[in-house]
């Protein structure tokens, strides 16, 4: 649900200061039964909609305005009765999921976010099929084996729960990868927003070893940690993993540079800098006399373009452009949405944009270094290079795997990305509240495209040369057969 945005170099986060009506479920009086009125949901409808018109530049990338319309008329005709919070949420969020958009996101505000109960497990999901992964109230005397395959939820059967869910999820494109990838990082919060919210979970499984089926009955719990957004993060940083991390394999004459993250804070929390890093692992690579570089940016779910582009240059043996364009919704600034922050930062300026057809508008070449070819380095590393890649690699990780497929550098091992293969909406990102209810509204101003060439893959992400996938069984003994995989063919010289 909540993910790492972040993509070009710059990112203002503010709140539109506006508001029809007096926020009265607020604080420590908020409830989150409270109805809000007709007239205060379609004041926030009103802002919601104005927001992606005015903002978004790919609005209508995959949904014709002629379509987007009449969903927004529609929707907005269909407020007929007050609402509270979880129902609104669920009215506009199938909105957003048709954006097609991995950037653009809807959550319910922090106050709900603060309360109430959830299911106290992630799972893993394989061929549309749900396992249990991770059981966070084992130290409350919830007992449920792990790996296990889940049947059904309070009688709703699991493809039932999925196809509810999916419909209402946003990612990029026209794949699901990134849906799949919310679900395992959050099915306890879509649940709740979504489904229902029940105190007690009735789980039928099945045990696919045995073929035993079982009834687990799991207490919803209330649980600050429970209730965060993308826990395995949290987890992975617990148990000392660091978001950048360097092996080497002598006997293979193989480095594996393992880059979980793109983002800033994330290295910066780990006492990291990416810089730092890249140059100390190309310098023991050339020590070394390595001949295959292995990079895995399977957990990694964007970051800073920049830190994507000097890797890419490290390795790349012929000159790049990195972006094709940078498209705006218009040539100047959106002085509704105007602050000091963003006035200086947005690329809505005349100064930086440049008209195209059908009244397009796009960011100068002279702007951004991104999109200026860069000459091959003639230092970048010359041997094999293999992409570890997975569906939770996004933004600035799935466009490493674009770079890679459009000039043909190296093969790419795992599953396809989370991300589009022809670019992503991001850049400066507007993080609202809307004004009465606070539901979360994340919009993105930028649309970065760079085109594969003659790629037979349209809409979807980037696909790997090799589709290898981690079992739920692989996930619970930490086993890597992704990687495992990638040696092989290291060995076989493929």
């Amino acid at each position: 649900m909540i993910k790492y945005l972040f993509a070009i170099s710059f990112c203002f986060f503010y709140t539109i200061p506006f508001s029809l009506f007096a926020q009265e479920n607020q604080g420590d009086t908020y409830t989150p039964t409270y109805k809000y009125s007709i007239a205060q949901l379609q004041s926030d409808f009103a802002v919601f909609r104005w927001v992606l018109e005015k903002a978004h530049p790919g609005l209508y990338s995959f949904t014709s305005k002629t379509m987007l319309d009449k969903q927004m008329d529609s929707t907005y005709n269909a407020i007929t009765q007050p609402l509270n919070e979880r129902e609104f949420y669920q009215m506009l969020a199938p909105i957003v999921a048709d954006l097609h958009c991995g950037h653009t996101l809807l959550d319910p505000s922090l106050m709900y976010q603060d309360q109430g109960k959830r299911l106290p497990l992630d799972l893993f999901f394989q061929a549309g099929k749900a396992y249990i992964r991770y059981n966070y109230g084992e130290e409350r005397g919830v007992k449920v084996p792990l790996g296990v395959q889940i049947l059904t939820i309070n009688g709703q059967t699991m493809e039932e729960v999925i196809a509810r869910m999916l419909p209402n999820l946003p990612a990029d494109a026209l794949h699901i990868q990134g849906k799949y990838q919310d679900l395992e990082e959050d099915f306890a919060n879509y649940y709740d927003l979504l489904i229902a919210q029940p105190d007690t979970f009735h789980l039928a499984c099945l045990n696919t070893k045995t073929n035993e089926t079982l009834e687990l009955h799991v207490p919803a719990l209330d649980d600050e940690f429970i209730r965060e957004y993308s826990k395995r993060n949290l987890l992975d940083t617990e148990a000392g993993k660091k978001p950048l991390d360097f092996l080497l394999i002598d006997s293979l004459k193989t480095a594996v540079m393992y880059i979980h993250s793109f983002l800033d804070l994330d290295h910066r929390e780990a006492k990291q800098r990416f810089g730092k890093f890249l140059k100390a692992s190309m310098k023991a690579i050339k020590k070394h006399k390595i001949e295959n570089l292995v990079i895995d940016v399977r957990q990694n779910s964007g970051g800073n373009l920049i830190y994507v582009n000097d890797l890419f240059y490290n390795v790349a043996l012929k000159p790049y452009r990195f972006l094709d364009r940078v498209e705006v919704t218009q040539n100047k600034k959106i002085t509704d949405l105007k602050n000091s922050e963003l006035s200086r930062a947005t690329m809505h300026n005349p100064n930086r944009v440049i008209s195209g057809d059908s009244g397009r508008y796009f960011v100068k070449d002279s702007y951004y270094t991104d999109l200026r070819i860069r000459e091959a380095n003639p230092k970048a590393f010359k041997g094999k290079v293999y992409l570890l890649t997975g569906k939770r690699s996004f933004s600035a990780a799935s466009h490493l795997a674009v770079l890679f497929e459009a000039y043909k550098r190296g093969v790419i091992v795992g599953e396809e990305t989370g991300g589009s293969n022809a670019g992503f909406n991001a850049g400066d990102i507007i993080n609202i509240g809307l004004p009465i209810t606070n539901l979360q509204l994340e919009v993105p101003m930028e649309k970065c495209m760079k085109v594969i060439p003659r790629y037979p893959y349209k809409a979807r992400g980037v696909l790997p040369h090799h589709v290898v996938l981690n079992t739920i069984e692989d996930e619970l003994k930490s086993y890597d057969r992704i990687l495992a995989y990638t040696l092989q063919l290291i060995q076989k010289g493929r």
